[in-house]
């Protein structure tokens, strides 16, 4: 029965359960479910005000997820999540379930925030530099945050791992043969990283990162200030997790070493080689993903979305790589396996 949505009446429970008092007459709009997490949007006389996010149980069978939810009152500590209306470990409301109340944020669109890209690092900087975030992290490391420690070698280990041998072997059993095509432009890949990792300096430290920072997970508070939500991802990594991936994505490559000059943690020129390597390591990881994806999806939407996405991180890859380029001879192979995917596509 958990697994069935709780009521707006139990919603109206548990808020009177941690003791907060909406200010005006209140709605709930289910706006997400997952597989072990259910989220309302929750509106005080029309306008949104909160959101109530819940595990399928408590505390106690999730921790991982639970660690995410208990750890929102440190984001908020550091100035980077939303602010804390209540959170409990296992609600009568809810028959159990954790579950935990978030004032509501404001969007923000993208080009506003690449015109904050200072305020943007300036976030990641007291995300990083939490010092209670980082010993709660610590204290109890997950299956994500031993990855994160990992080193560079141990990423291409598993890199390789997730191509040749995962997705290779699912594609070749789903008739696919387009992967011995697409695995040697991987491969062409992998090895100039692995070239190039010795060659770059190492960033020595771990910290507290998001690891998911694209745009739809800024936003903005009452007083207009940037902030950060959907810590699912939280865990100890490489810096490079958050400030790589946001300068790669957002912000132009000339103004990246100004940028990195206001980051203390570590130094900008380390940065900038190490991102060389890690993001598109991380470009791989992802194509690895959506091709994993593809032969799970069961309706042409679903399929073209995957072929699109394999494809889009690839020729990003390519381009990270290659400064701006893509060989010829992997734009070919990329094409055709695109393009006699998409034929195959499920009715």
């Amino acid at each position: 029965m958990r697994r069935k949505p709780a009521t707006p009446r139990a919603m109206d429970r548990l808020l009177a359960e941690l003791d907060i008092l909406p200010p005006g007459r209140t709605t709930y709009e289910l706006v997400s479910e997952w597989a072990a997490k259910h989220v309302w949007r929750v509106l005080a006389d029309g306008e949104c005000w909160a959101f109530i996010r819940y595990l399928l149980g408590p505390a106690s069978e999730y921790p991982d997820r639970w660690r995410h939810l208990r750890l929102s009152e440190h984001l908020y500590d550091a100035r980077v999540g939303p602010r804390i209306l209540g959170v409990t470990p296992e609600s009568e409301a809810l028959d159990g379930r954790a579950a935990i109340v978030e004032a509501c944020l404001r969007p923000i669109e993208r080009d506003r925030l690449e015109r904050r890209n200072a305020e943007a690092i300036g976030l990641f900087t007291r995300l990083h530099g939490y010092i209670p975030l980082h010993t709660e992290l610590s204290r109890n490391l997950t299956e994500a945050d031993r990855a994160g420690v990992s080193t560079v070698g141990e990423m291409f280990a598993e890199t390789h791992e997730r191509w040749f041998d995962a997705v290779v072997e699912r594609w070749l059993g789903f008739g696919l043969g387009q992967i011995n095509d697409l695995a040697q432009v991987v491969g062409d890949l992998l090895n100039e990283l692995e070239a190039l990792e010795p060659l770059t300096p190492k960033i020595e430290i771990v910290v507290p990162c998001h690891n998911d920072p694209n745009h739809g997970n800024f936003m903005l508070n009452r007083q207009g200030a940037l902030r950060l939500i959907d810590f699912e991802t939280l865990a100890l990594n490489n810096p490079v997790a958050d400030i790589g991936v946001y300068l790669t994505w957002y912000v132009d490559r000339d103004q990246h070493v100004d940028l990195l000059r206001d980051y203390p943690l570590a130094d900008a020129d380390v940065m900038l080689a190490r991102m060389k390597v890690w993001v598109p390591l991380r470009y791989l990881n992802i194509a690895a993903h959506w091709a994993a994806r593809l032969t799970r999806a069961d309706d042409a939407e679903g399929w073209e979305f995957a072929v699109l996405s394999i494809d889009e991180w690839l020729t990003g890859a390519c381009e990270l790589i290659y400064d701006g380029y893509v060989l010829d001879e992997h734009r070919a192979v990329l094409d055709a396996v695109r393009d006699s995917l998409l034929e195959r596509s499920p009715e």
